[in-house]
């Protein structure tokens, strides 16, 4: 009988053990799933002067879907990383006086392809996507609150820079150059935005559930989109987009 008992005592701490193991394994790794929609823009910091007004902005179908794995080094503290499709992009339309810019006019006493500063209507439209890896520190002040702060690093596999001007004109070659009026112009520089991003990024995570939360997420480009041999635009313009959506713990 003594033997019996020093069996079954022998296999529940064995059993004990090995549940203890898998609950704190458990405990070091969390995992979870993103999709949010992007707010924000594709902007120069600060805005430049050539930019006078604002007529109209619009955010367009964007958003993001991601996988993060958080490593839990104390209960508090942490390490995040993962993958994300991100799809950041914008609609804007704005009045501009003394912009340099590279222009394509198809129609009028003028066509052909102009550079120089152009005064008048301007409208773009942005939209890339980006394949994102983030490394963040990860705090957990409290169960149902998650806060993380790190950077970024992205490859561009779709891009969309476009747009078109009109009532205005353009100073071919600078503001001294031939005054060439301007009805209705286009640009599309697409291929000539970068297939790299980098940037930081911050977010929090709510859990009104065990396994549901509500997260938002800025991210913060540091590298403008255009290389610096970019000729387009005199300025330089950056990724500035916030996420608000839903997360699932696994």
């Amino acid at each position: 009988m003594k033997q019996k008992l020093i069996i079954i005592a022998l296999l529940l701490g064995i059993t004990s053990t090995a549940m203890t193991a898998q609950i704190l394994k458990r405990d070091k790794w969390e995992c979870k799933v993103f999709a949010g929609y992007n707010l924000g823009g594709t902007s120069p910091l600060p805005l430049p002067a050539e930019i006078r007004k604002i007529n109209s902005w619009n955010p367009r179908i964007t958003g993001t879907v991601a996988f993060h794995v958080t490593r839990w080094i104390t209960p508090d503290w942490g390490l995040t990383t993962g993958l994300a499709i991100d799809v950041k992009g914008m609609k804007i339309s704005a009045d501009v006086k003394y912009m340099y810019t590279r222009l394509e006019v198809g129609e009028g006493d003028n066509t052909g392809i102009f550079s120089g500063t152009f005064s008048g209507k301007n409208e773009t439209t942005v939209q890339n996507g980006y394949i994102v890896l983030p490394l963040l520190a990860t705090w957990r002040p409290k169960e149902a609150w998650t806060f993380r702060l790190g950077g970024y690093f992205a490859t561009c596999q779709s891009r969309k820079f476009e747009g078109s001007a009109s009532d205005g004109y353009i100073r071919s070659g600078g503001p001294t150059g031939d005054r060439i009026n301007i009805e209705q112009a286009t640009f599309d520089f697409s291929e000539e935005v970068r297939k790299v991003d980098a940037g930081l990024m911050a977010s929090a995570d709510y859990f009104f559930t065990k396994k549901m939360a509500v997260f938002g997420q800025l991210s913060w480009g540091l590298v403008p989109i255009f290389p610096e041999d970019f000729e387009g635009l005199s300025y330089k313009m950056y990724n500035i987009y916030f996420s608000l959506g839903l997360a699932y713990r696994l």
